[in-house]
Order: structure tokens, then C-alpha cells, then sequence
């Protein structure tokens, strides 16, 4: 698998892109604004791109930072 579903239709991010994942807080409602256009209902969590976007996600950041995580390890082994 190489790209991840942050949750909402539509919304999905090669995992090669993502720099950071954080956990969701109501001051950076701005820059998602900025990247997806809206802030959705029930953002846990913000991942961070390369392109300096940030897109909302639906589940909790340590979640995400798992799975990052795991596809991260994977590729080393390639």
C-alpha cells in the first residue's frame, strides 16, 4: 500500500508525501482551510505535506504515525 485514506471521501496522500503528523487543534483550522477548503466535522488529526499542505484526517495521530510508520520500514527493506 502506498497511499493513505486520511478519512474523508476523496482524501488520499501518497504516503511519500506526508512530513509530519500532528494532532488536531482549532488553531490550525486556517491552514487547512487554505489547502482543503473546509475544515470537516470530526478531525483527530492534520498530516503535514512536502508541498507544505495541511489535510485534515479522521483518525487519531498515533494511528497515522503507526501506519507512516510501518510503510516507512517497509520501504527500507526494498
Amino acid at each position: 500500500m502506498e497511499t493513505l485514506w486520511l478519512g474523508y471521501n476523496g482524501l488520499v496522500l501518497p504516503f511519500h508525501e506526508i512530513v509530519a503528523v500532528l494532532h488536531y487543534q482549532p488553531a490550525l483550522d486556517g491552514r487547512i482551510r487554505q489547502t482543503y477548503g473546509q475544515v470537516p466535522q470530526g478531525v483527530m488529526a492534520v498530516v503535514v505535506t512536502h508541498h507544505g499542505g495541511y489535510l485534515p484526517a479522521r483518525w487519531p495521530a498515533e494511528q497515522l504515525r503507526r501506519r507512516w510508520a510501518t510503510w516507512r520500514s517497509s520501504t527500507v527493506k526494498r
